[in-house]
């Protein structure tokens, strides 16, 4: 007869191997039941695990752009805000200059008027998001609008002293007449750039009045398309705003004759009805802009759909079947721990 060697450690290492295993498993089934889709993508999916990671890329990339047009559609309606801020603001002014006559009476009004709406204007295009600056272009970090009092307010004055040989509100200022009043705004509040002599060309509004970049803030709104999203300080009609404003506010014309005076509302209403007219045009644009926008999240959406339908049909895991695939292990490392307590009470005494 022959005796065979038994120990009761190799059956309990071997035991504690299972422990081991079925608890690796248990956390795999736990994770696929929270996460809804396969612990170990590679292993499960093998050779389509490049699928996979492509519809992840995809999906990702899609989810990013929705991500950003939220973005967009908040700097737009930013936007929107402060053009209607500022068209308002002009429409207020503009019934002003409609229905007053060229009066000592109404004069102190109008000035007052175009100060406040030039301090509005400016304030408007500096609107930020917390952020960036909306109307700053694509240099949104910083201040669009210059402060005019050290800035454009000395550039007008002393243009005016350099026209007419003495400063704003002298009351030499009565004997100009409509022509040279005509003359001095037609020369200095212009746009021309070849006029070195004009405010509001591109050379002089960048150095008095604006820090903006004339480059519109442009955003991708899908995989082919981008969009503008807002309009610059820069804009031609915020400079004829700006021109409307400051000829009745900064030209002391309390001291002008009443052709002068003419003159000078004349001018401002035309400017500040050729910079709404521009307003409007820039606030419709935008608008285009945030339909697009709309237009975009649909189709994106839809993309998003299929990708995730697709990644579903890889990854994910039937909970039911799961469910009973954990069940199952738990039973089997309940049974092994018992297994195993019952094999760490044997004693090699039992087989003498």
């Amino acid at each position: 007869m022959q005796s065979s060697y038994i120990s009761t450690m190799s059956w309990t290492l071997s035991a504690m191997k299972s422990i081991t295993s079925l608890q690796t498993q248990i956390e795999k089934k736990n994770t696929e039941l929270a996460t809804g889709r396969y612990a170990d993508i590679g292993l499960e999916l093998g050779v389509k695990t490049s699928l996979s990671v492509d519809l992840r890329h995809e999906y990702n990339q899609v989810q990013g752009l929705l991500d950003s047009n939220s973005l967009t559609d908040s700097i737009m309606t930013r936007s929107q805000t402060g053009l209607t801020n500022i068209l308002n603001n002009a429409s207020t002014y503009q019934k002003t200059l409609l229905s007053s006559q060229a009066s000592a009476e109404t004069v102190t009004q109008m000035q007052l008027e175009g100060q406040q709406g030039l301090a509005s204007l400016l304030s408007s295009l500096n609107t930020t998001d917390g952020t960036r600056y909306v109307f700053g272009g694509i240099n949104s970090g910083q201040t669009p609008m210059k402060d005019f009092a050290t800035n454009a307010q000395v550039a007008i004055q002393t243009a005016f002293q350099t026209a007419f040989g003495f400063p704003v509100s002298d009351p030499q200022a009565a004997n100009i007449t409509s022509g040279q009043m005509q003359t001095f705004l037609n020369n200095v509040f212009s746009e021309d750039n070849t006029n070195t002599s004009a405010l509001f060309n591109d050379t002089n509004w960048a150095a008095q009045w604006s820090n903006a970049s004339s480059t519109n803030l442009t955003r991708q709104i899908s995989q082919t398309e981008n969009v503008s999203v807002s309009t610059t300080a820069n804009d031609t009609a915020m400079r004829k705003l700006a021109m409307a404003y400051s000829m009745m506010g900064y030209l002391g014309v309390g001291s002008l004759n009443m052709s002068a005076l003419q003159t000078v509302m004349d001018t401002s209403r035309a400017t500040l009805s050729a910079g709404m007219t521009g307003v409007t045009n820039t606030a419709a644009a935008i608008g285009v802009s945030q339909t697009r926008v709309t237009t975009a999240n649909s189709e994106l959406n839809k993309t998003l759909d299929v990708v995730k339908s697709r990644i579903n049909s890889l990854e994910s895991v039937d909970p039911a079947e799961a469910k009973t695939q954990l069940d199952t292990l738990t039973n089997q490392l309940s049974m092994s721990y018992s297994t195993t307590t019952k094999l760490l009470q044997l004693s090699i005494m039992n087989y003498a």
